[in-house]
């Protein structure tokens, strides 16, 4: 070795030269991509002032539409990325986990009442399914006719409701008994009868009087609350409000009886827990004498007395007069309600009573007024006493000032 450095010929250094050239091209080739041997058109309309003039085949007409409708999309587009609401989300309404499908059950309000049919559920005994369906109908807010069944159980069951009168097992019962006279059911609704049915279901003839509201609290409490203001329903419906204050006629505890199936013992009862006020009254007769003393006896019984009149009210001071108790009147407490379809489901009623069962509602009718005895006014009662003179008929002379008691005049007998 003569310790000089090895060099590269020229042979080698040109062959690193082709290496290095032939590598450029390599990666040139593999730098372009795919899309470079397809078609130029990258899908962008060019503008209408840079296409040839022979668009739409040398017509003016149909150039002018395109340029048109072109100039539309342009001012469109430019509008709504100037706005930008249309970017913004809408916003998505929450929806609680838990929502009821239901509100809770309003006990604020009322529900109209005939007192026909309230006397009529407690005659048949059916105050209990009958209460379930003046509930439904305040909770029929919609006026339909009918509820599902699940939103009933819920509302009238669950410990939460407002509306609770009853576990799940009584409401099965409640429905039960109710079935083909408030109301008709499938497997998912309620469908509520009218009013005329359910009055001809319990053996009503026809409705009379003014219906009356009961509020909702009432009807949710217990069942003795419930039967006491359907009781005190009627009394309400007979009270009239005049200048004197508020008065209804007097009417027999036996009468009542008859007429809603409820005990004496059970009349009081009711009358105080739905606040019924009860007004004595008393009627005045002849001057006592021995002959007439012990017909009045009679007649009487128990309820006759003597009435010394120290003022001279009915004639000569001093004068002793033969008097008696007559019936109380009772005051109730429900507000009116307009009497609204009254006419038309009498009407029903009517055609559905003369269907089922023999006889004439309106001779029913006729009896009943002509049972009437006791009148506001000396008018009134002496007409019906030109009618017929030996009816006996009371009409009402005045009341004290405190109201506990009125004074009547007997007129006939």
């Amino acid at each position: 070795m003569d310790g000089r450095s090895p060099t590269a010929s020229s042979q080698l250094l040109a062959a690193n030269q082709r290496l290095l050239q032939l590598r450029a091209q390599a990666g040139k080739r593999r730098a372009i991509p795919i899309t470079a041997h397809r078609s130029p058109n990258t899908g962008q309309r060019l503008p209408f002032t840079q296409l040839p003039s022979h668009l739409g085949w040398e017509s003016e007409r149909v150039t002018g539409v395109l340029r048109r409708a072109s100039n539309r999309q342009k001012d469109a587009k430019t509008a709504v990325e100037a706005d930008g609401s249309w970017l913004t989300p809408p916003e998505r309404a929450e929806c609680p986990q838990n929502a009821p499908e239901t509100p809770q059950p309003d006990v604020s309000g009322a529900v109209k009442l005939y007192p026909d049919i309230a006397l009529g559920m407690l005659r048949q005994e059916m105050a209990a399914p009958g209460r379930v369906w003046l509930l439904a109908h305040h909770l029929d807010r919609e006026g339909r006719g009918w509820l599902r069944i699940d939103i009933i159980t819920r509302c009238l069951t669950e410990k939460s409701s407002s509306l609770r009168i009853c576990g799940k097992r009584q409401l099965r019962n409640l429905l039960r008994q109710g079935e083909g006279v408030f109301w008709t059911r499938d497997k998912t609704r309620l469908w509520l009868r009218s009013a005329a049915k359910v009055a001809y279901g319990l053996g009503v003839a026809r409705l009379t009087g003014r219906p009356v509201a009961v509020p909702v609290t009432a009807l949710a409490g217990g069942i003795g609350a419930a039967r006491a203001h359907l009781y005190a329903s009627f009394h309400s419906s007979r009270t009239k409000e005049t200048p004197q204050g508020a008065q209804s006629m007097p009417i027999a505890r036996d009468t009542l009886a008859g007429l809603s199936g409820v005990g004496c013992v059970s009349q009081r009862t009711y009358e105080r827990r739905a606040r019924v006020k009860a007004q004595a009254n008393f009627a005045v007769g002849d001057v006592a004498q021995e002959e007439n003393r012990e017909n009045q006896a009679w007649t009487k019984g128990r309820a006759l007395f003597e009435l010394k009149d120290y003022r001279g009210q009915q004639g000569r001071k001093g004068k002793t007069y033969l008097a008696w108790q007559l019936p109380n009147s009772y005051i109730g407490k429900h507000q009116h309600r307009p009497k609204g379809r009254q006419k038309r489901i009498n009407r029903e009623l009517k055609d559905l009573v003369m269907k089922g069962m023999p006889g004439n509602v309106a001779e029913a009718v006729d009896r009943r007024a002509l049972e009437k005895v006791y009148y506001p006014n000396g008018k009134l009662a002496a007409q019906k006493y030109g009618r017929n003179p030996e009816q006996e008929l009371y009409w009402q002379r005045h009341r004290t000032g405190n109201g506990r008691f009125a004074v009547w005049q007997q007129l006939g007998g």
